[in-house]
């Protein structure tokens, strides 16, 4: 990621404990989030889904083709059954032969590979497994995931202009309350960052972005620039 200037820095080890909105996307209200234990993974699956999926895998099945499944792909044992049901969610079994399958094969990886960066497995790794065959055969162990380890968010940053004319701390205060407690660097996080932070009639725009990304602690700095 390319490293951002920071004319005012502010950091804080989040400490704060918030519990994010409900969700409002239809596609995520079938899940029932308030059962015991299911609530924060079901948030996180908010906003992982692109507009661009379905161009990466253009004619890449019939209309009636079964969907992906868990045993399909090799790697995902840890996670969450929820988290797992959500990854996976629309993402068709390939069914396509020709020369269309190693595009639509790479294609799928690609998609999956992005809803787990979204999902905070920032450094995962999905390869298509290289399998022969027609029909139910050809369907088994289409991908294979190196999960890696789940990132949390970690410092808070604000960048602004050259005004200086921005409350650091009370800008972190604030983001640390659309935080969840377990602290996942998820997209759902950063949006409901930018949710908190975002005032049309002070700011003329906010942007909340990753920034250095800790291995050995496996946390993700958050920079929010904020041009007045």
């Amino acid at each position: 990621m390319n490293r951002i200037v920071l004319s005012i820095a502010a950091c804080l080890w989040l400490t704060a404990c918030a519990s994010s909105p409900k969700p409002e996307n239809a596609w995520w209200q079938s899940l029932d989030d308030s059962a015991a234990g299911r609530a924060e993974d079901a948030l996180s699956c908010r906003g992982i889904r692109s507009s661009d999926e379905l161009d990466r895998l253009t004619n890449c099945w019939p209309q009636d083709a079964p969907m992906l499944v868990p045993s399909q792909v090799q790697g995902l044992e840890q996670m969450s059954p929820v988290l797992r049901d959500c990854l996976l969610a629309g993402l068709p079994a390939l069914v396509v032969e020709g020369d269309d399958r190693a595009r639509c094969h790479q294609g799928l990886a690609d998609v999956l590979d992005r809803r787990l960066y979204k999902l905070g497995w920032l450094k995962a790794e999905v390869t298509p497994r290289n399998e022969t065959g027609t029909g139910t055969a050809s369907s088994r162990g289409l991908l294979a995931v190196q999960l890696g380890q789940r990132y949390r968010i970690g410092q808070l940053f604000v960048a602004t202009g050259p005004s200086q004319q921005v409350n650091s701390k009370r800008i972190i205060k604030k983001a640390q309350k659309a935080i969840p407690k377990r602290r996942w660097c998820t997209q759902t996080a950063l949006e409901e960052i930018h949710l908190r932070v975002y005032d049309p009639s002070t700011f003329e725009h906010v942007q909340v972005a990753l920034g250095e990304v800790d291995d050995a602690t496996a946390r993700a700095s958050v920079i929010i620039t904020i041009q007045e």
